[in-house]
């Protein structure tokens, strides 16, 4: 449903197809799983310029887990580009790409370690020209339909009061992501695409916490948080980024960052980073 909108915006039309039989529950990292369906969304999207994005759904084997497709009528890839896909820091056309585009390369790399470390995998099906599908086959195991009851506990833990929340973000698509999904937790977002756009918004405005990208242009997002701490501004910051390094998240909080979150971004992940940085500051 998020993604639909987005897809819509750039008049493309967005498939959604559910081949499940009958009322099936799977138990598995929901968190995980939605990261890696948003990124392949996300980039679908971003490089299709006509036609269709979709998304199907269908067991795997016997009821031996899901599996995702997400499928684009884009540019598609030659086995060149596909042999280098899932590598960190590489797009499928290179420095072109990313220049036309944008992002780091990382998300890829990224979906295909996540899905890994639930056991399963994903597979690229593309040739240039002709589009790109990505098979993520994941190994869940199935559950009773009641077990998976108990989620209204974890969001009551997680819920907050509606917060004015400035997000720092240099990549449209992905802002537009993280908006929609702090707008549908009641949240009002006002976005700043740098640095000094983010300072000029938090002089003319009040904010209960911000979220910052740490590698936003010119000034980054370590440079920003430091700014910000000097300047008296006391509100929760989040450090947001695609870096996997182990350094990212110390270098975070010497900076000032209260909490740290790593793309891509779920509603989850967002709602219980928020919940526990509101509750640290009081």
């Amino acid at each position: 449903a998020l993604m639909a909108p987005l897809a819509q915006e750039r008049g493309l039309r967005f498939s959604l197809e559910i081949g499940l039989l009958g009322d099936i529950t799977a138990s598995g990292d929901c968190t995980r799983i939605r990261q890696i369906l948003l990124n392949l969304l996300n980039n679908a999207i971003k490089f299709t310029e006509r036609g269709v994005v979709g998304l199907k759904l269908t067991t795997l084997g016997s009821y031996q887990g899901l599996r995702f497709e997400v499928a684009d009528t884009g540019p598609g890839i030659n086995a060149e580009q596909k042999a280098r896909l899932f590598q960190r820091f590489e797009q499928g056309d290179g420095a072109r790409t990313t220049s036309r585009y944008g992002g780091s390369g990382l998300g890829l790399a990224i979906c295909q370690e996540l899905a890994i470390a639930m056991g399963g995998q994903i597979e690229v099906i593309s040739r240039l020209g002709a589009g790109t599908r990505f098979v993520v086959d994941l190994p869940l195991r199935w559950v009773a339909s009641n077990a998976a009851l108990g989620g209204e506990t974890a969001h009551a833990e997680t819920a907050v009061e509606p917060q004015r929340i400035l997000l720092v973000e240099d990549d449209p698509t992905i802002a537009e992501v993280i908006v929609g999904l702090l707008q549908a937790q009641g949240h009002s977002v006002v976005h700043a695409p740098h640095g000094l756009a983010a300072l000029t918004e938090a002089a003319d405005n009040t904010f209960d916490l911000a979220l910052l990208d740490l590698d936003l242009p010119g000034l980054d997002g370590f440079a920003l948080a430091r700014q910000l701490r000097v300047f008296g501004y006391d509100m929760p910051l989040i450090a947001v980024t695609a870096r996997a390094d182990e350094v990212a998240e110390p270098s975070a909080q010497e900076a000032g960052f209260d909490s740290f979150l790593r793309k891509p971004l779920t509603g989850d992940m967002l709602a219980a980073t928020i919940a526990e940085a509101l509750r640290s500051k009081r």
